[in-house]
């Protein structure tokens, strides 16, 4: 025989947050913010270097890999794959 589910839903807890919580927490926020468009002005500023490096010559394909490229190297430089103690900077090398 099934067994019957609990038609009572859970109370959600609604603590309410000080405010100098709502001032953390947003301060949390826009630094976030802030990073993440500082990340990309960072690897659109890299893919820009690379892209003049090789005289501007090249094919759409060129210029996604400029990006692709550049997108690593800041996150290496970030410290964004740094965390779980692998290296990946192996991945900014092209084979040769």
């Amino acid at each position: 025989m099934p067994s019957k589910v609990s038609e009572t839903t859970p109370k959600k807890s609604r603590a309410k947050l000080s405010k100098s919580e709502e001032n953390i927490l947003a301060h949390q926020v826009i630094n976030a913010a802030k990073q993440s468009a500082g990340r990309q002005e960072m690897i659109a500023t890299a893919a820009y270097y690379r892209a003049e490096k090789r005289g501007f010559n090249g094919s759409e394909a060129d210029a996604i890999q400029d990006w692709l490229e550049a997108e690593m190297e800041v996150d290496n430089e970030l410290g964004v794959f740094d965390s779980s103690g692998i290296d990946f900077q192996f991945l900014t090398h092209k084979a040769e």
